[in-house]
């Protein structure tokens, strides 16, 4: 296709493949993912087209990152990013960064420790017969929500009823095959959803789970310190942010500030490095061989991935770019 992009139509070009999805809310469709894999496999880039008032999940937004895909926007006949908000011009075979001025008001805003809660749970489980996944995201929605999860699912909308047993039988019918699963959990302003992998490492089965639910204005901190408390002593780490451009796991296309690191819990597993000061006070939870750390990071001396740097490395952890 050699001519400009015009109305609804998909369209698979020699370096992309365009998605058009006229609705308010994309989420991750199972037909989506399939699309996202065959994208990858034969190595083109997945763009996917909503309307400017549209929103996307957080499913979808995990899912689209993974694939190194890309969110474009439709303003009338004017294209932007959806995560960034800078123009983009259909070149024959692509969305492409265009050099038009950014309009009025596509600038990134927005203030600090407002927006919906982001929390990512890594936890490594030894491979055994009487293993059951699912406590750190049943634990996490019930901190979020005050809830059990509603229900999961490989896609969405989730269609399993939330049942730890159910997920950890599924999963093991895949192994040793990575798994991806949605979880999903509140509503209303406490709507809350996620993403949760599966997959078998060296020294048994990693679980992460992404989660992102309700403003951290309607969620007590203390309560948030009393989830990383109950993970202490099996998470390897949870790190809590706060997402202006996001509210009970939904984005809309309206440029935002990237997410600001709250909290961390620093597994037991971890020990600190001599050589490196401690920037932030810590809290022990835990005993003996089983104790972790958490650190609040919305009040250090430094900006809050400053502070979130200086605590991993003084674990000797990378720190994320």
């Amino acid at each position: 296709m050699d001519g400009p992009m015009t109305g609804a139509t998909d369209t698979i070009t020699d370096r992309a493949v365009v998605l058009h999805q006229d609705r308010a809310v994309v989420g991750l469709a199972p037909w989506l993912a399939q699309a996202a894999v065959d994208a990858v496999r034969d190595k083109l880039l997945l763009q996917v087209v909503t309307p400017a008032d549209g929103v996307i999940t957080y499913p979808f937004e995990t899912m689209l990152a993974q694939a190194q895909g890309q969110w474009v926007v439709r303003a009338g006949e004017e294209y932007r990013d959806g995560l960034t908000g800078l123009p983009l011009r259909w070149d024959g075979h692509r969305f492409t960064r265009s050099d038009a001025t950014p309009p009025e008001g596509s600038l990134p805003t927005g203030t600090p420790w407002t927006g919906g809660l982001e929390i990512q749970i890594v936890t490594v489980h030894p491979a055994t017969e009487a293993l059951r996944l699912g406590a750190g995201a049943e634990a996490a929605v019930r901190a979020l929500t005050g809830s059990d999860p509603i229900g999961w699912g490989v896609a969405e909308p989730a269609t399993e009823p939330w049942s730890r047993h159910e997920l950890t039988a599924f999963c093991r019918t895949r192994a040793p095959s990575p798994t991806s699963l949605t979880i999903v959990g509140g509503e209303g302003e406490s709507a809350t959803l996620g993403v949760l992998t599966v997959q078998r490492v060296e020294v048994g089965v990693r679980e992460q789970l992404r989660l992102a639910g309700p403003p951290l204005s309607v969620v007590d901190a203390a309560t948030l310190e009393g989830l990383a408390e109950k993970l202490a002593g099996t998470a390897r780490s949870m790190i809590v942010t706060v997402h202006p451009g996001r509210s009970g796991g939904l984005r809309s296309s309206t440029p935002s500030m990237p997410a600001l690191p709250w909290g961390i819990l620093v597994g037991h597993h971890e020990r600190p490095v001599e050589s490196e000061p401690e920037v932030v006070v810590g809290r022990a939870f835990g005993r003996g061989a089983r104790r972790a750390w958490w650190y609040r990071l919305d009040g250090g001396p430094g900006a809050p991935y400053e502070t979130l740097g200086a605590v991993l490395r003084r674990y000797g952890l990378n720190v994320p770019r």
